[in-house]
């Protein structure tokens, strides 16, 4: 297991159990980010757990190998959105992955992230959970401005509301001025903030 903030099950994290969008403000430096990701990931079992990524930053073959170091457990369901990334493959047939090749391609990347919720979401049992990571915000806005990047996310975020899911998604707070933050922070129904030391602090 990875070395993170507190001791991997850090208990401020259970009490976003509750809501369905979660802002994830983190350094895009360093792996504070990636660690309270993995952690909210993995607040259910992942025997009980349906886990769609949407990855700038990592082909489909890291996202995987982050989630075996963090997690060590296939989950039920896997879904992976890769944006912008050449490689596709990856080992474990527990990941169905769609490739996006344009990073601005939109209503794409739209399409594949529904049709994949909308699979888990038919498929998922009453015990089983949705979770979500969008990675990044940061990512995104390199490629739309912020009244398309915001309608997009209104659109996503709402998306894993209707089906029951819990998402989060990374956002470089030092890339951003806070008129962008401000407006942004209004899609979510809590902010986590991970320092530079992994300490987390939580806004609701």
């Amino acid at each position: 297991m990875a070395d993170g903030p507190g001791d991997g099950d850090d208990p401020d994290l259970a009490e976003l159990s509750d809501v369905s969008n979660v802002l994830l403000l983190a350094p895009s430096l360093g792996n504070q980010g990636r660690t309270v990701c993995f952690n909210l990931l993995s607040q259910t079992p992942p025997s009980e757990t349906n886990v769609l990524t949407i990855t700038y930053t990592d082909t489909p073959s890291e996202w995987t190998t982050h989630w075996t170091n963090h997690v060590g457990i296939s989950p039920v369901r896997g879904g992976i959105v890769s944006i912008g990334q050449g490689d596709s493959g990856v080992d474990d047939a527990s990941w169905a992955v769609k490739t996006i090749e344009n990073p601005g391609d939109l209503t794409g990347i739209g399409i594949e992230l529904s049709e994949l919720l909308s699979g888990m979401a038919t498929a998922a049992d009453e015990d089983e959970h949705i979770v979500v990571c969008f990675n990044s915000v940061t990512s995104l806005l390199q490629y739309a401005d912020l009244q398309r990047a915001f309608r997009f996310l209104h659109v996503v975020t709402g998306r894993v509301k209707t089906v029951g899911g819990v998402g989060h998604y990374h956002l470089d707070p030092e890339a951003h001025d806070k008129q962008t933050l401000a407006t942004l922070k209004g899609l979510f129904d809590a902010v986590v903030e991970v320092d530079e030391n992994g300490n987390l602090t939580i806004e609701r």
